[in-house]
């Protein structure tokens, strides 16, 4: 038989859905200001840019914030749908959802604009973001916990 998901749930589902799409096109954005800023930079100091070197904080600060929102954005959205999909309620799952997507947000904004990840990996701030992202995950989870026994 079909699934029946509520019309106020499936609506939910795709605004947290556009919601991080929304998220990842900043840090796509982000990511080309920065590669311009860069680009012009070191151009005016006389010298060649080269898109992928490794000792560019500011490029490999970028480069990491795009990875990380591919990184955990299926995994998110995974767990949103499977929530919904499997009957939860918009409200047990909302916090949580805007939680992540405010995580990934100040995520971005740490890592490009504020110098929280450099060359030698991220510094202390970083936790401000990844923490509650963590934690909202795992709160996304939870509920799914019981669909894991046979």
């Amino acid at each position: 038989s079909m699934v029946q998901i509520d019309d106020g749930a499936l609506r939910f589902g795709i605004r947290i859905s556009l919601c991080y799409l929304i998220v990842f096109l900043f840090a796509i954005v982000s990511q080309t200001y920065r590669k311009f800023e860069q680009m012009f930079k070191i151009k005016k100091e006389g010298k060649r840019f080269v898109r992928w070197d490794p000792t560019n904080a500011a490029m490999m600060a970028a480069d990491r914030a795009v990875g990380n929102c591919m990184e955990w954005g299926p995994v998110f959205l995974i767990l949103i749908w499977c929530n919904i999909l499997a009957g939860e309620a918009p409200d047990t799952i909302a916090f949580s959802a805007w939680l992540w997507l405010a995580a990934r947000g100040f995520y971005i904004v740490l890592v490009i604009f504020l110098g929280s990840y450099g060359v030698g990996g991220p510094r202390v701030a970083i936790f401000l973001a990844t923490v509650p992202a963590y934690a909202a995950l795992g709160m996304l989870f939870m509920p799914l916990l019981p669909y894991l026994q046979p």
